[in-house]
């Protein structure tokens, strides 16, 4: 259950706050009890703070001061908290825009200190999550966000508008903690990316330029591009000739998106239902990574019924709106940004690339051989963290037990001398693939028994073993440390079925066929967990000393970083 404590009287049963049922269960504090509220909250709870610096500030003092026992108690609550602290924040009134026009307000200066104190603190605690509420106010108006007779009749300063959206941004919020940014957009081409229809009008014909209404299809584009920037995956989904959209991606003035932007593509007359299926497919990912676009409600109506893990965006009825709707779009939202991420669009062409030259190949251990894999396990350090824990969060498919540590367990967990946890890089002639693998395991207190806590690897990179030679990695870390016996669950979760075989085709032994020794050694672990999402958990075993993994001679010398 989360707990929702705020500086002002956030109205506890108003229909506003419904809106966070699907992503938690609310105990609201007493009004005003936001530092107890800190103080005392459970570790494992989850708790939000809407603070208005009108009601800390009191109308007199300078921020620093006003702040620091806020900033106090959040440093207490983040040094022992398991479960994140959400800190949504506003100013909650203003004067005269003629104030600020030599210096800033109070206001102004305080909302500019509590910023900056907030993000300092989450770089370094993944736990925070901080929620700027002025720019959603800002949307509908402050005049209608926030409400002076709520004010004066019950300390509330949120209109019902207002507690409309910081209900929504909180539910949202939650929800991002829990669940990563969709990865892919699917965009429809003919009315979406350009006005018109090519194929009837030609290239010349479209609407798409850098004034009047074309523009507006140009900046849809800008849009989509700094997605792409950000790490989003943009694909093409278009009932049309490839030929005359290919025309007008090297020829039209207009463009801002260019053939390289696109990582992926079904441009023919199937339907989009099927195509974005397969397009998932080529990709590697889940239907639940893909957002589709489009601007014809029937291909809308059409995904909506038949693929309902997809999303598929309303986009808005003016073409005019819709540069700045796609930017706001949450499911693509990203909080942190990595070099992968900045990398991504390229590392996925260079996937398609090597899937066509495999298909293409005689003999597979000829063409794996042949195309220079060069692997590195890289420790864990704060340079490396965010990447680990953006792994550990983002990675569904090929994920052994789907257990979400954060940069700060993660961190705790790799200063354990009985621990081994590497990141694995991996390049070759495609290219520098990045930080593609994480892999976590440690030898317990029981002599000689050592536990694999998880193992993830990117599906992009699939298809080359590198999985195997990660493991190796890990088998040899563990002996080094007294490690004997290594066990290994494997969490069922839905979405990993592309892991489910990795264990036993790799020498785990299955517990239902384990000797008596080994179960004696293993009954010293704890229970697999009960609240694994999925049908369930399947335990394997793994003798360190006679264990042989396959497929090291695909990769040439390596490194341990």
């Amino acid at each position: 259950m989360t707990i929702l404590a705020g500086t002002s009287f956030l109205l506890p049963g108003h229909a506003a706050w419904r809106r966070l049922g699907d992503e938690a269960a609310v105990e609201f504090a007493d009004y005003g009890a936001w530092a107890a509220a800190l103080a005392t909250a459970p570790a494992e709870r989850p708790v939000v703070l809407v603070l208005f610096l009108a009601d800390l500030l009191g109308g007199a003092g300078e921020g620093e001061d006003a702040l620091a026992p806020l900033l106090a108690a959040l440093d207490r609550r983040l040094s022992q908290a398991s479960a994140p602290t959400l800190v949504g924040f506003a100013v909650g009134e203003d004067g005269s825009a003629l104030a600020g026009l030599r210096r800033p307000t109070v206001q102004d200066r305080a909302a500019r200190l509590l910023a900056d104190a907030l993000y300092q603190r989450a770089t370094k605690a993944a736990g925070l999550l901080v929620l700027p509420l002025d720019p959603l106010f800002g949307r509908i108006g402050t005049d209608r966000a926030y409400d002076m007779r709520n004010y004066y009749a019950a300390r509330c300063r949120l209109s019902a508008a207002g507690l409309g959206l910081a209900a929504e941004a909180v539910a949202a919020s939650l929800a991002r903690a829990k669940t990563p940014p969709r990865k892919v957009l699917a965009l429809d081409c003919d009315g979406t990316l350009w006005g018109g229809i090519v194929g009837e009008v030609g290239p010349g014909g479209i609407l798409l330029g850098t004034d009047g209404m074309g523009q507006a299809f140009h900046d849809f584009q800008k849009a989509a591009k700094a997605l792409a920037a950000q790490g989003v995956l943009l694909a093409l989904l278009s009932k049309n000739n490839e030929a005359e959209v290919w025309e007008v991606f090297d020829t039209h003035p207009g463009m801002a998106l260019q053939r390289s932007d696109i990582v992926a593509w079904r441009i023919d007359w199937a339907e989009k239902a099927d195509n974005l299926v397969a397009l998932a497919a080529d990709l590697d990912l889940g239907l639940d990574a893909v957002v589709f676009w489009d601007d014809n409600p029937l291909e809308r109506a059409k995904v909506q019924s038949l693929l309902p893990q997809v999303l598929t965006v309303e986009p808005p009825k003016d073409v005019t709106d819709w540069p700045r709707a796609l930017a706001r779009l949450d499911a693509l939202a990203r909080s942190e940004i990595t070099d992968e991420d900045r990398a991504k669009t390229g590392q996925y062409q260079a996937r398609a690339a090597f899937i066509g030259d495999k298909a293409k190949a005689a003999a597979e251990a000829d063409f794996l051989s042949a195309i220079g894999m060069r692997a590195t396990a890289l420790a864990l350090g704060a340079a490396s963290l965010p990447r680990a824990a953006q792994l550990v969060a983002k990675t569904n498919q090929f994920n052994l037990r789907n257990l979400r540590l954060d940069a700060a367990a993660l961190a705790d967990f790799s200063k354990d001398e009985r621990s081994v946890a590497f990141l694995v890089r991996l390049a070759d002639r495609y290219g520098d693939h990045g930080l593609i693998g994480l892999a976590l395991a440690h030898v317990t207190d029981m002599p000689g028994l050592a536990f694999l806590d998880n193992f993830v690897m990117s599906c992009r990179v699939l298809g080359r073993h590198v999985e195997a030679w990660a493991l190796a990695q890990l088998v040899a870390g563990l002996r080094t440390r007294g490690g004997q016996l290594l066990v290994a669950e494997f969490v069922d979760s839905g979405r990993n079925t592309v892991a489910a075989s990795f264990l036993p085709d790799h020498g785990f032994v299955a517990e239902d066929a384990w000797p008596s020794a080994w179960r004696a050694l293993a009954a010293h672990l704890p229970p697999p967990p009960s609240d694994s999402v999925g049908p369930g958990t399947t335990r394997y075993a793994l003798a360190l000393d006679q264990a042989v993994i396959p497929f090291q001679e695909f990769f040439a010398d390596a490194d341990i970083a």
